[in-house]
């Protein structure tokens, strides 16, 4: 898989990360399960797959630090004793269970990459004359004038970054995803994406009941 930026999800060093959030993230697909089947969970660990271990420190900080404003009571899950590094079933349950904890959120990169290449045309004002000009009945009172023509040059082009990311709430207790949604972020570079991230996550766990 291609390396993206992040804290644009946490900064642009490996090129990574509602509607009413944030105009460059908004969610793209979205799945749930029925409300009769989603419970909320006391302790919810926030786990960022991410290439890089400051990566992945730097998005669950995020994340964490907006749904704690939202009164979840969030954990970042490379601070847990046993889940940094790279993580697997077998070895991160029995750290999670060690933590109390019964609910994540996964969050990882699907894709990424630009998007339509967009040409404009560059047009500048270029002086061509200048003199002494007089008009009708003013003969005798000459003026100084500039005279200009617009000037078509090479262009420019502006091309747009894209990342998909895909956050997913899964229930420990049951041992079931309870909710799905993938974001796509543009303009990583003008955006703190995690951020923007972190806020589509806490309307979907609000909307679900899991906050």
């Amino acid at each position: 898989m291609t390396k993206y930026s992040l804290r644009s999800l946490a900064v642009v060093g490996t090129a990574l990360i509602l509607g009413a959030c944030s105009a460059s993230t908004k969610v793209i697909s979205h799945w749930e399960a029925d409300r009769s089947e989603i419970d909320k969970r006391q302790r919810v660990a926030v786990v960022a797959m991410m290439p890089e271990a400051l990566q992945r420190l730097t998005v669950e900080q995020e994340v964490v630090k907006v749904l704690r404003k939202s009164g979840r009571n969030a954990l970042v899950s490379s601070d847990i004793p046993g889940l940094s590094g790279r993580l697997s079933r077998e070895s991160a349950e029995p750290a999670l269970k060690a933590a109390s904890v019964d609910a994540l959120v996964v969050i990882f990169i699907t894709s990424g990459g630009k998007g339509e290449r967009l040409e404009r045309a560059d047009y500048y004002v270029q002086q061509v004359d200048s003199g002494f000009y007089s008009y009708g009945y003013g003969w005798f009172s000459p003026q100084f004038v500039n005279v200009y023509t617009i000037k078509e040059g090479s262009g420019f082009y502006a091309q747009e970054n894209f990342l998909y990311v895909e956050s997913t709430y899964f229930d420990i207790v049951d041992d079931r995803a309870k909710w799905s949604m993938i974001t796509r972020s543009k303009n990583l570079e003008y955006n703190d994406n995690a951020n923007a991230i972190a806020k589509q996550i806490a309307s979907r766990m609000k909307s679900t009941g899991t906050l």
